[in-house]
């Protein structure tokens, strides 16, 4: 079943007197699933005292309304009393300060941002309520899931971001028992970080920037302690309630986030039975200030969309988090109370929707149902207005919950695989933030690399290197620091007949962040067949390369500017393929084993969002995946209209979305399907079968299902 419904009740919200009226009026829309947050503090609130009796009633009241619920775990709201009991447990800055439970935006009854969880005692406290939660639903059949970790990131260091976190005593003994697991002992230690230790008291976790080794471990610890706590909380659940499904989504970390929220979409990933992603799309990945550009607003949904699925890894995921509602002028880490933001019209929330069937999600989740009542979220976010009576957005919602009932086909088909696919590596973003104490250079590159990618006709997924095989043509946007383990995939990817493209030099530190002297660093100058001459200030050069693989630069070249980086190689066995404006080979292609190994001096993608030159990026994007000789299965005439493919048993579904705000008529022309007309869903109409044309309506999108075909 696509489950379809809204996040509701998030306590002290909503008042228990309008509970039978909305869910009611939440199954009339056609709804089918009803999302409750159980607050730990708000139903734990003595030692020995479990208070379920609110969660209770609305379960009840979904039962008898024929809807699905699911639970939500929220321990990042700790019980006064196990606060009082720890006080040392409180999350510690680099700067020795406690933080007291408070009152946040999205906790409003307070208790956040809990304890830290690698403290024995809480971490015994949480998981015995994560258990008696789960054991109190497990006879419950509407209890259909529970979710492990709403937004599944580290909450102390993204609200504070001139802090960080966490220096406790707990933390800092665990950092030292990982150390010494990583490192066996403090030779070992001194040997990875090059220092003169002679006792483990004297290993403390970095409070301020300065080192690389020490740093780049912290962060490892971080992610490693985040991924134990993600997998404990699986655990218990599975463990009380073994007949739901349990899920955890995330809010793309992957894309730059990663030394701060401490969230790996993957790893995170692995831990559940279904994965999600939260989406407002007022709000995009890398522009906290609200935007009402359709266009932009349907890259970035998208773009957040294909990093879950990514991450999934063939798991069903959620859109479980959909804006409902106005968002707040501010946002989570800056909150504006008083100052709204624009409400989405209709047209807003269908064309989202359309973004999320089309990206694959096997279901939608709004936030919320209710506007918040309590805070600075207060009076935001609602798909309902705050007297319960309905809005367009509603009516919306109703039509896409039916739509969908209506056509079961769409849930049965899976997105087909991506034409190419954009790296995505842990170390990327770890490294960044060591080196620049933020991750904007890696950040833009990934995202630029796709929002380019977006323009043209090639679909895009996002991959870690375990996943490179699946796919003729990878982009590393950020490369300067590969692991051991990226390394080895790297090598077996390309001798294996893979195209790998890096936007700057690769392998240019080993991993614990020593520059290598003469990089490729790990055996890659045999992948790549060249050497890192030098690096010079960017300036306002640029790269002419080659867009023909049987052409020297000179008789078919695109132009694109440099940023951030501007690498000269030294070629060995590769060939140059480009050259900088003020003399030096600026990239190079390499042949190995059945493989190509090509790299950029410049970070491309970072340069495709610092510029107008952006059909030159795009051009030199596009070609270089013919030179992997992969093109697209599906091409359109018209750039403004996305297409998605997916497979089913009977045949092929064609998502086309259009972000446009008039009506597009496209031809589209296949790869190895069928191109005779098929049934319609949504807003489009077939005007001719040869060639295929078809016209979709502004703002919406729409669906062309195929019979047959292989």
């Amino acid at each position: 079943m696509f489950a379809y419904g809204a996040q509701y009740y998030r306590p002290p919200n909503p008042p228990s007197d309008v509970w039978a009226d909305d869910l009611e009026q939440m199954a009339d829309l056609g709804f089918n699933t009803v999302k409750l947050w159980a607050m730990w503090n708000h139903t734990h609130p003595a030692e020995d005292e479990f208070d379920f009796s609110e969660l209770d009633e609305l379960v009840e009241i979904a039962r008898e309304n024929g809807l699905r619920v699911a639970v939500s775990l929220i321990l990042e709201n700790a019980p006064h009393w196990l606060a009082e009991r720890y006080p040392a447990a409180r999350y510690e800055d680099q700067n020795g300060l406690k933080v007291d439970l408070r009152a946040r935006p999205n906790t409003p009854g307070g208790g956040w941002p809990g304890l830290c969880l690698n403290h024995p005692g809480v971490r015994e406290e949480a998981e015995r309520y994560t258990r008696a939660l789960a054991g109190h639903f497990s006879d419950e059949d509407a209890v259909a899931s529970y979710t492990t970790w709403d937004e599944a990131f580290f909450e102390p260091n993204l609200h504070f971001p001139d802090k960080r976190f966490c220096y406790c005593d707990a933390c800092t003994d665990e950092f030292r028992q990982w150390l010494r697991d990583r490192y066996g002992d403090l030779d070992g230690l001194n040997d990875g970080w090059e220092t003169r230790h002679t006792d483990w008291q004297q290993v403390e976790p970095p409070a301020f920037h300065g080192g690389y080794p020490r740093f780049l471990d912290w962060l490892r610890f971080r992610l490693d302690s985040h991924q134990r706590h993600m997998q404990w909380r699986a655990d218990a659940l599975d463990d009380a309630d073994d007949t739901a499904i349990v899920r955890a989504h995330g809010i793309s970390g992957n894309l730059g986030d990663l030394p701060h929220r401490f969230n790996d979409d993957w790893r995170s990933a692995t831990t559940v039975d279904e994965w999600g992603t939260t989406t407002f799309p007022h709000w995009g990945p890398d522009h906290p200030d609200i935007t009402t550009d359709a266009r932009r607003q349907t890259v970035d949904h998208h773009l957040m969309l294909d990093v879950a699925r990514g991450a999934a890894q063939g798991r069903s995921f959620w859109q479980t988090e959909l804006q409902g509602g106005h968002v707040r002028s501010g946002n989570s880490v800056d909150p504006m109370g008083l100052t709204r933001g624009p409400s989405p019209d209709r047209e807003s929330v269908g064309l989202w929707n359309w973004n999320a069937l089309a990206g694959g999600a096997s279901g939608v989740m709004y936030w919320q149902y209710r506007p918040e009542l309590l805070g600075h979220e207060s009076p935001g976010f609602g798909l309902v207005r705050r007297d319960g009576s309905t809005t367009e957005r509603t009516d919306v919602a109703a039509e896409f919950a039916n739509l969908v009932d209506r056509h079961p086909v769409l849930e049965a088909a899976t997105p087909v695989r991506g034409d190419v696919a954009i790296g995505v590596l842990p170390e990327g973003p770890l490294f960044n933030y060591v080196a620049e104490k933020d991750t904007d250079q890696f950040a833009s590159a990934v995202r630029g690399t796709y929002r380019a990618l977006w323009n043209t006709d090639y679909r895009v997924d996002f991959a870690k290197p375990h996943q490179f095989d699946d796919y003729g043509v990878v982009f590393l946007p950020f490369p300067l620091l590969l692991s051991h383990d990226t390394v080895d995939h790297v090598e077996s990817y390309v001798s294996g007949g893979g195209m790998l493209v890096t936007g700057g030099a690769p392998a240019v530190y080993d991993h614990n962040g020593r520059a290598f002297r003469r990089p490729p660093g790990r055996g890659l100058e045999e992948v790549f067949g060249t050497r890192l001459r030098t690096t010079r200030h960017d300036g306002d050069e640029s790269l002419s390369l080659s867009t023909d693989r049987d052409a020297s630069v000179d008789e078919h070249n695109v132009t694109v500017p440099s940023a951030a980086r501007r690498d000269v190689f030294d070629p060995e066995s590769a060939t140059p393929i480009g050259y900088w404006s003020d003399g030096g080979v600026g990239a190079t292609s390499n042949e190995y084993g059945d493989g190509t190994a090509v790299a950029l001096g410049t970070l491309v993608g970072s340069a495709y969002g610092q510029t107008d030159e952006g059909k030159s990026i795009r051009t030199l994007l596009t070609n270089l995946a013919v030179r992997g000789d992969v093109v697209p299965r599906v091409r359109t005439s018209e750039p403004n209209v996305q297409t998605r493919l997916h497979r089913h048993d009977d045949g092929w579904l064609l998502y086309l979305v259009n972000p446009a705000l008039e009506k597009e008529t496209v031809d589209v022309r296949f790869e190895d399907l069928p191109s005779t007309e098929g049934k319609t869903i949504g807003d489009v109409q077939v005007l001719s079968d040869d060639p295929l044309r078809v016209t979709v309506d502004e703002r919406s999108g729409g669906v062309l299902r195929f019979e047959g075909g292989r």
